[in-house]
């Protein structure tokens, strides 16, 4: 059999990095003649590597959306989208028969017409992996509404139907527990859903010394000679809670710096990270922005010279961040996000480090002021969108104790919070005493036991070898399958083609329940 990976595109990013290593673990099992990437034509992020071990196959209309597409009616793009690569997979040898096909993020929005073509291909005999990484529905209105817009759907079911297709050539994969029940909620049965972790590998690079890397950063970044390095290894769009970045930087020890590695690539990305780098100036002089865009130091230096890694992010698809640092004997101090952290537990990793929230102290009224803001500015997210679409949102505000989580401010009021605690040391140390376990940790270093055992459990549960036999597994399956083709049946013409079962609730109700919403997300400025 021939494998077939398809994506969007592959740029240099999550999903890219996740094929890399399903390539490398296909290699390694040495069960499939030809490994083939298809995608639009954007393929910077692959590695040397990886292309002299796999073929590549681009097709027009693959990619991303682009303005042009939304004047073209949805099964006119899909009918060319089919013709493309009935073409380019014939040219290839590629055919129903003999290929499994893998593909990545379908759901996300990004591109409208990929369901149906996926759908189709189920149809007429095709074998159809969909892995999903991120879902349209979580916090992400703009693509929510691309989708509505695209397939002229009526309700929020049609949309469900329409990105997660129900047939027997169609196979689910998630990379986390949370998510594959989400898919099952939608309808897609147990036997036809897996959870295929990414696989976490040492980042590539000359390892050096702690002291050698701590030496180059505070040579580089100009810091004391006495300065304790720890890094937020990320791109600072605006799920990674940037805000919290700073408090954090505020709350560590005196000689402590925190680095913050990228700047971000959009628009309405950079200008919330802009904002943050002013006010950082102010209320946390110690939080370095762009620390992995200095020339000459390496990533690996950056990671290396840390005492530990930060994370502040509120969403994750399946947090890379928090495992890769152990294999480099760093140890991480992150918000807790029960949606992967729960796995990670159940795998055996200690995240004893990891926080549940920061409480920030005031009366009731402020409080209340405050969640109201957060309530508004969750409706506001979606409100483009038609009412029948919107999610459910709960309009009864939290009982409090007098304290709402820093990351539940809109980061305004976030704002307001850090410079109050500039200007007022008894606001601030009434907050720290709340955080006292957290505070301790920043200053704190991790044992040499948490350090071996978690990296050991790292290499254990998500190591090429493990995620690579969870791969087999899947694609074993679709190999069994029989392939037969519905040669008459057509679901181009209808755009929310599947089955329905009109009892389950919708996919935007699921998600948004049980990923808690956090202003920060969906801030604009």
């Amino acid at each position: 059999m021939i494998v077939v990976i398809l994506h969007c595109h592959y740029e240099r990013g999550g999903v890219t990095q996740v094929v890399e290593n399903h390539v490398r673990a296909l290699l390694q099992t040495q069960q499939f003649e030809r490994i083939v990437l298809a995608s639009g034509q954007r393929i910077s992020g692959l590695s040397e590597e990886i292309l002299k071990n796999t073929e590549w196959v681009g097709l027009e209309g693959f990619d991303y959306d682009d303005d042009d597409s939304t004047v073209i009616d949805l099964a006119t793009r899909q009918q060319r989208m089919m013709h493309e690569l009935e073409v380019r997979f014939n040219e290839s040898g590629l055919h129903a028969e003999n290929v499994l096909l893998h593909c990545h993020n379908h759901s996300l929005g990004k591109n409208t017409a990929l369901p149906g073509v996926l759908h189709s291909l189920a149809v007429h005999g095709w074998r159809v992996l969909l892995q999903v990484h991120d879902f349209a529905e979580d916090n992400r209105p703009e693509n929510y509404q691309r989708l509505i817009s695209a397939t002229n759907a009526t309700d929020r079911k049609e949309i469900d139907r329409y990105l997660y297709p129900i047939h027997d050539n169609i196979q689910y994969a998630t990379l986390t527990t949370a998510d594959a029940g989400v898919l099952e909620k939608l309808g897609v049965h147990r036997e036809q859903l897996h959870c295929i972790p990414n696989s976490v590998a040492v980042p590539q690079g000359d390892l050096l010394s702690s002291e050698d890397a701590r030496a180059a950063v505070i040579d580089v970044m100009k810091l004391p000679q006495d300065a304790r390095w720890g890094l937020y290894p990320v791109r600072g769009i605006r799920r990674k809670n940037v805000g919290e970045l700073l408090l954090l930087g505020r709350w560590a020890g005196e000689n402590r710096y925190l680095g913050l590695t990228l700047k971000p690539a959009t628009a309405v990305e950079l200008r919330s990270y802009e904002r943050w780098r002013r006010v950082a100036v102010e209320v946390s002089p110690r939080t370095v922005f762009d620390a992995g865009e200095k020339p000459g130091l390496s990533f690996l230096q950056n990671v290396l010279a840390a005492d530990y890694v930060v994370s502040t992010s509120v969403a994750e698809g399946f947090g890379m961040a928090f495992l890769e640092p152990w294999l480099l004997n760093r140890g991480v101090i992150a918000r807790r996000l029960p949606t992967v952290t729960d796995d990670f537990e159940c795998g055996g990793l200690d995240l004893e480090s990891f926080y549940e929230s920061i409480p920030i102290p005031g009366n009731q009224a402020w409080i209340t002021e405050c969640e109201q803001e957060t309530l508004a500015a969750q409706k506001r997210a979606w409100k483009a969108l038609p009412k029948d679409f919107q999610p459910v949102i709960p309009e009864s505000l939290d009982e409090r104790d007098g304290t709402i989580d820093f990351a539940r401010l809109t980061p305004a009021r976030q704002v307001e919070v850090l410079k109050r605690m500039a200007a007022d040391n008894g606001f601030e140390r009434a907050a720290m005493e709340l955080s006292k376990p957290l505070i301790s940790r920043l200053d704190r270093g991790f044992s040499e036991s948490v350090l071996v055992s978690n990296a050991r459990k790292v290499r254990e549960v998500y190591g090429a070898s493990r995620i690579g036999e969870s791969l087999l597994h899947a694609y074993q399956k679709l190999i069994r399958l029989e392939n037969i083709a519905c040669e008459n049946e057509s679901v181009l013409d209808d755009p929310a083609a599947g089955e329905s079962n009109t009892t389950m609730p919708s996919g935007i109700d699921l998600i948004s329940a049980f990923r808690t919403f956090f202003p920060c997300r969906t801030e604009l400025l």
